[in-house]
């Protein structure tokens, strides 16, 4: 019985052969642009790594993204406060220039008109919407936004923060509408004997407002000032989360190449031997 001459080729020539082409493929695709570790099989602890880098890049988008909402709020709050504090010294003023006893009898009631228009640019301030459509000075706990793992910030205070129990002096409180529209009606206060010691004691009234207005005005800063170093914390783990995801994923083409060369050389080389085998008849074993 004749037998094939394909039973005395060396099998081991041909996986070698098969191997290297695949070998290059990957190599081909690497250089190509394909993803160093496109599968898990190709390097599973990278894999593994570049997987939760990714996760953790999209934690710290959205952590961005409350930040810039928290910035918003921030700024709005601040801007609102100082309309405030502005009306408020404003007020003072009027106040002061109704109690020097030089005015004329009808001045009284136009510092108190102004006044209310005052107090009503307050009231404009306070419940106005953030550019979310959500209310700048909400009502009930402050709002708290995310920006990290048990990180949190309260971009700006409630309205019973800005409003209420604000020390008036002499260990009582009153609310902002409450100090502004005393304030006016002390104004239009035209008697000798009582519209000196009212207007004398709004003028502390209107200090502890100002007052109040000027701490949440310094809480404003230090949150910004927070918001703006979470801002760039975040930024440098970008970077750093971007760097490490590169190393791990993308392919060193220049390497690549390389490679890519000596593996083509390798199968030209192992082609040609094979060739050679696979060109001997029986009898050239025989031999």
């Amino acid at each position: 019985m004749v037998q094939s001459v394909n039973r005395y080729r060396a099998p081991q020539d041909v996986t070698r052969q098969v191997r290297l082409s695949q070998q290059i493929a990957d190599q081909q695709a690497l250089v190509g642009g394909e993803s160093r570790i496109a599968r898990p099989s190709n390097d599973p602890k990278a894999w593994l790594e570049a997987s939760n880098i990714s996760r953790f890049q999209g934690d710290e988008a959205a952590w961005v993204n409350n930040l810039g909402r928290a910035d918003t709020r921030a700024n709005q709050a601040e801007a609102s406060l100082n309309t405030i504090v502005s009306g408020l010294i404003r007020t003072r003023e009027l106040l002061l220039l109704a109690n020097t006893g030089t005015i004329s009898p009808t001045d009284p009631e136009v510092l108190a008109l102004e006044v209310e228009g005052i107090n009503s640019d307050f009231n404009d301030a306070l419940g106005q919407r953030d550019n979310f459509g959500g209310q700048l000075f909400g009502t009930g706990p402050a709002i708290r936004i995310p920006m990290g793992d048990a990180r949190f910030v309260v971009a700006a205070p409630n309205l019973d923060e800005v409003q209420a129990n604000i020390d008036i002096g002499g260990g009582a409180t009153s609310s902002l509408g409450q100090i502004m529209a005393d304030t006016a009606a002390a104004i239009r206060d035209a008697d000798p004997t009582t519209g000196p010691a009212t207007r004398g004691a709004q003028i502390a009234a209107l200090d502890g407002a100002i007052d109040r207005m000027t701490q949440l005005l310094t809480r404003q800063g230090v949150v910004k000032g927070s918001i703006e170093f979470a801002r760039e914390e975040l930024k440098q783990s970008n970077l750093a989360l971007a760097s490490r995801r590169s190393e791990l994923v993308d392919a060193n083409v220049a390497e690549a190449l390389t490679r890519l060369q000596t593996l083509l050389t390798n199968l030209q080389a192992t082609q040609a031997v094979y060739a050679k085998i696979s060109q001997q008849s029986l009898l050239d074993y025989l031999r």
